[in-house]
């Protein structure tokens, strides 16, 4: 069987939980010899190691780049990809990794896979919400399979769009716990206090400014700072709403780290939060279980359903629900040490050999069709 894999979210991002999709979902497909992958990248600077895939049975047109991820990076590697495509001649099957299939590349069939429906949940939270909802319709309608990554996102794929429910496979991610140097020492410097973390975009639908204002509301700011890590440096709007809830000084923003000290940030947390108010799967509550940091979630999206009993639970949308499982959760030590074992045993639920393997049965079935 006969593979392509297109440049679309490479060249708008180079991390991210889609990024991270494709880059195990090949590497661990491809460990089986009677499959032929293209992996067609062009210009980027993923923090993926695709040029480490390459194989016998793997080839991977990847070249690095200092250009910023977006509209430029895109429009040169679309042309790129298409002539890369060409050169390959006709694939079994390609799968799109974003909202458009690239019109140059021959296939026999196409599979897609489904992450979530923010934009439909949210429209106002999204400059291009219109454009992206028609280019998923478009895509879904030619697609002759699309893979859910959750059952939550296929029942809400299934709501927003025309589509037959037959041809929508649910497959749930794998998770690998860090891959840490025991010889390398907790690399950056980490808070004094004790402190609650939160990790990734801070931005619309992940509710950043809500589990703000409810830290703010509640006893623990003589106790326990707040440490963000990653999503870019604080805005001047996140700033200025810092000061307003005089957070100055508990609030810290940790940039470029190393998945060493993240591992270690996890680790000596009291509490992970995850306020957000959709998502099609979710990694960090996982990193967060591997580490033995007890998980405090929303009770939204597919979160109940990929943390299972292993996990606090507080509405999103309610301050006082929030504000009343965070201090529940920080005044037991067994609850949270309940937690910690229950998330070490949730983590091993989910494996990429078996997303892979999955997966390659949809290519399977839709090439037998």
């Amino acid at each position: 069987m006969k593979i392509f894999y297109d440049h679309q979210v490479f060249s708008l991002q180079n991390a991210g939980g889609a990024a991270r999709y494709y880059f195990e979902l090949i590497k661990h497909l491809q460990l089986q010899l009677d499959r032929r992958i293209v992996v067609a990248l062009g210009l980027n600077h993923s923090v993926y190691s695709f040029p480490d895939l390459r194989s016998e049975n793997t080839f991977v047109f990847s070249r690095r780049t200092n250009l910023s991820p977006g509209v430029l990076r895109y429009s040169l590697n679309e042309a790129l990809v298409s002539a890369s495509a060409i050169s390959h001649g006709k694939f079994d099957i390609y799968h799109p990794t974003l909202y458009r299939a690239m019109p140059l590349v021959s296939r026999r069939r196409m599979v897609v896979t489904h992450h979530d429906c923010s934009h439909e949940r949210f429209p106002e939270m999204f400059r291009n919400t219109r454009k992206v909802i028609q280019a998923k319709r478009k895509l879904y309608a030619e697609a002759d399979a699309i893979i859910s990554v959750s059952e939550f996102s296929k029942q809400e794929l299934i709501s927003y769009y025309d589509l037959d429910p037959g041809k929508i496979f649910t497959v749930y991610h794998g998770f690998e716990p860090f891959a840490l140097d025991s010889s390398k020492s907790d690399q950056g410097s980490g808070p004094i206090r004790p402190y609650l973390l939160f990790v990734g975009f801070r931005r619309t639908y992940k509710n950043f400014d809500f589990l703000l204002e409810s830290y703010a509301e509640s006893k623990l700011l003589n106790h326990y700072d707040l440490v963000t890590v990653g999503g870019g440096e604080f805005s001047s709007d996140e700033l200025k709403e810092i000061k307003r809830l005089g957070l100055d000084g508990k609030v810290q923003n940790l940039q470029d780290v190393s998945e060493v000290h993240l591992a270690a940030l996890y680790r000596k947390a009291a509490l992970f939060v995850y306020p957000s108010l959709s998502e099609g799967f979710g990694f960090p509550p996982l990193e967060a279980m591997s580490q033995g940091c007890p998980v405090l979630a929303s009770q939204s999206s597919c979160i109940p359903e990929i943390c299972g009993d292993a996990a606090f639970y507080f509405d999103p949308t309610d301050r006082s629900d929030c504000i009343r499982n965070l201090e529940h959760a920080l005044a037991s030590d067994s609850s949270r040490s309940i937690m910690r074992e229950r998330g070490f045993q949730q983590v091993k639920k989910y494996k990429w050999d078996e997303t892979a393997n999955a997966t390659y049965e949809v290519y399977r079935g839709v090439c037998q069709a």
